[in-house]
């Protein structure tokens, strides 16, 4: 380990602080993000299964869009908490207008397909002609967001990789209610608006983002934050900084790409064996989002401690920071996962659904919950420490292989050769997982992944480990 290390060894409950302050207001941020996602099934599960199926699908192609989203984001962040360690600003901007560039690039391809072949992308999906109507009206209105909402995944990612995980959370905190209050009043015709169902709750969705976005660069530009910049410094990067960002970005973007890909097939295998099953699948998900809400604020509150202590060269440090992150996690994990199986009963009961739909959503819940624990220690190890530490490469090729060799062709063997119900197919998928731990773990211990990317000459992992 390096002879730059000035601190080899941090108190646990040093770093316990250090992870919740800048956990809790990530996980707040996430909470309210998926909170919009569960009110809308709720509100929309008292219409029919069409609905829920139809919104569910919409919200797959809108996933799509967010993950290659994060991908990118999540890529160029890394970069962000390194130099926020190294407290070099100027690079910060650049990386913000590259963030931003390589946004818009992506939304205006999802937005075209949104506003111009809705009904296209939901046939992927479902053959049901009620689902591809309704699915095709919400998405064809929620893809007006999606360029403008790129500006706020650059802004959010790069404010949480220097320490203000707070600042998203306000203009969060806004579109949230702006959506509750939406969806009231549109999708049942309450306060004296019209009745407009699937319609309505576009409608609040997109209205919604949009606020969130302007909102959240007002902040930024009236405080001012360390991130606000013009534009001109926002675009002043060179070839060779863009080149050095891309080799270590692109493992991220297509890990992300070729992930939820997967996970899509996954959804059109669910799909097509009937509107019961992935209106189950629909519910499930959104309540397990919902679950990993605590989670996604220590993974990314990780990332960026361990980005920071690379950074500062405190190598030993970002290892610590690794093992404690693993073993916050794990119990509570366990933990969240019991409480989905034993709340089944009470949370389906809020559903108008068949008969069908809720017998394959109560045993998914079941799956769903046994293999929680696996997910999120997957997650900590590709999220917040092979790409808090710079090793990209290696998260993308374990993910690449555990859903494409593994998961995708599970899901096809247990739907259409093996003919089992939707819970067995989920079950089958879940091998995925497990391989993901049987590799990833040992990566971790190795140490191969402390990477850093922002000294003058780049360090290799021999030289660190």
């Amino acid at each position: 380990m390096s002879a730059t290390d000035r601190d080899k060894a941090i108190p646990p409950q040093t770093f316990l602080r250090l992870l919740f302050s800048l956990a809790l207001p990530i996980s707040l941020q996430f909470l309210l993000i998926n909170s919009m996602a569960v009110i809308d099934i709720l509100m929309i599960g008292r219409l029919h299964d069409a609905a829920v199926a139809a919104v569910g699908i919409a919200n797959q192609f809108v996933f799509i869009f967010f993950v290659i989203q994060f991908g990118v984001h999540s890529g160029i962040a890394i970069f962000t908490a390194q130099y926020w360690g190294k407290d070099d600003l100027s690079r910060i901007h650049q990386l913000s207008g590259l963030g931003i560039l390589a946004g818009f690039a992506i939304g205006s391809v999802f937005a075209g397909a949104a506003l111009f072949f809705p009904a296209a992308v939901i046939s992927v999906f479902s053959s049901d002609a009620q689902v591809v109507r309704l699915g095709a009206g919400y998405l064809r209105i929620v893809g007006f967001s999606f360029v403008p909402f790129c500006v706020t995944f650059s802004f959010m990612t790069n404010l949480r990789s220097m320490g203000f995980a707070g600042v998203p959370l306000i203009s969060s905190i806004v579109a949230v209610v702006v959506n509750i209050v939406l969806n009231y009043c549109l999708i049942f015709g309450n306060l004296g608006f019209d009745a407009m169902g699937v319609t309505g709750a576009a409608i609040a969705t997109c209205t919604a983002k949009l606020i969130e976005t302007g909102l959240l660069t007002a902040i930024i530009y009236l405080k001012p934050y360390p991130l606000a910049a013009s534009v001109k410094k926002m675009l002043s990067f060179d070839f060779a900084f863009v080149k050095r960002v891309a080799v270590t970005c692109w493992p991220v973007f297509l890990n992300e790409f070729f992930w939820v890909t997967g996970v899509s097939m996954y959804k059109l295998v669910y799909a097509r064996m009937g509107t019961p099953s992935i209106a189950a699948v629909n519910i499930v998900a959104t309540f397990e989002e919902f679950l990993f809400v605590p989670f996604f604020g220590i993974f990314y509150a990780g990332s960026i401690l361990i980005g920071n202590s690379i950074g500062a060269k405190r190598y030993e440090r970002a290892f610590a920071y690794g093992k404690f992150m693993l073993l916050v996690q794990l119990p509570m994990a366990i933990g969240a996962g019991l409480v989905l199986i034993l709340c089944r009963h009470f949370i389906l009961g809020f559903y108008n659904i068949s008969t069908a739909t809720y017998d394959n959503a109560f045993y998914l819940m079941l799956t769903t919950g046994l293999v929680f624990w696996t997910k999120t220690t997957n997650f900590t190890t590709v999220v917040s420490v092979f790409r808090g530490g710079g090793d990209t490469k290696f998260g993308f090729f374990m993910d690449l292989s555990a859903v494409w060799c593994i998961g995708v062709p599970m899901a096809f063997t247990g739907a259409f050769l093996l003919h089992w119900p939707v819970y067995g197919v989920m079950a089958l998928i879940a091998l995925e997982e497990m391989f993901k731990l049987i590799i990833g773990l040992p990566r971790f211990f190795s140490k191969k992944w402390i990477k850093d990317l922002v000294a003058d000459t780049q360090t290799s992992p021999g030289e660190i480990s």
